[in-house]
């Protein structure tokens, strides 16, 4: 379909189909159009990311019922300024094929920061399903390029996945067992998988969050991460 395209592992994972605009800016006439032939093809779900410059597309956006579900923020850092780096040995690569419960978990509460979390279309026991389908992916390989854990004893109470996005190392899950935040966890992780990265030749880290999440923001900024970009997250239910 022109301009869009039409997201299997979601439409799967959430039980609905699930689509996505590619175009950058319309304009509301456009984008009703758009929408209506989205649904002819039996579409439910539609997601648009608009830059947050963008006033056209956003009206757009309001005009047709879109739901802001998010305000993404895009950091990058030079993994040049890092050197040297420090190892951190208590953090180690996680290499079983299948999340364990533990994984499972920690990715269940870095899901309730989303933007399918803030969309009421959409139950608990959906997200939950797509952020578990979504670490077990990631042990697998399919959506990052390894995951990096942290224990406490013998229980991981905090984890980071790494991807490549367009050449550079894409933090993607960032998360820390709740009983076990506010000792730096999550410092030593975002540390970690910088090191990583170093080590496997990338020059540039990524890292998104939400505008919204202070807390991993501050954590980002202090680990050297600079904001590159915000953009606006819709959903559109047809």
């Amino acid at each position: 379909m022109h301009n869009t395209q039409l997201l299997d592992w979601d439409s799967n994972v959430l039980g609905v189909s699930v689509a996505k605009i590619l175009t950058a800016t319309l304009t509301p006439e456009k984008l009703t159009s758009l929408l209506h032939m989205l649904k002819s093809k039996g579409v439910k779900l539609v997601y648009w990311l608009i830059a947050n410059e963008d006033v056209t597309s956003q009206k757009a956006a309001q005009h047709c019922g879109g739901l802001l579900t998010d305000e993404k923020v895009t950091y990058h850092l030079d993994l040049k300024t890092l050197l040297p780096f420090y190892i951190d040995k208590e953090i180690a690569i996680y290499t079983a094929d299948t999340a364990n419960a533990e994984l499972e978990a920690i990715s269940v509460e870095i899901s309730k920061f989303s933007r399918f979390s803030h969309d009421p279309h959409l139950t608990i026991s959906q997200v939950n399903k797509l952020y578990k389908t979504w670490i077990d992916n990631a042990c697998k390989k399919i959506v990052a390029k390894t995951v990096l854990v942290i224990k406490d004893q013998y229980a991981i109470v905090g984890m980071v996945t790494i991807d490549d996005k367009k050449g550079r190392a894409d933090l993607s899950l960032l998360g820390v067992d709740p009983q076990h935040q506010g000792k730096g966890l999550g410092k030593r992780l975002v540390q970690a998988a910088q090191a990583w990265s170093i080590v496997n030749n990338y020059t540039l880290s990524q890292v998104v969050t939400q505008k919204s999440n202070y807390k991993a923001r501050r954590l980002y900024e202090s680990c050297g991460y600079q904001q590159k970009k915000t953009e606006k997250f819709y959903h559109f239910w047809v």
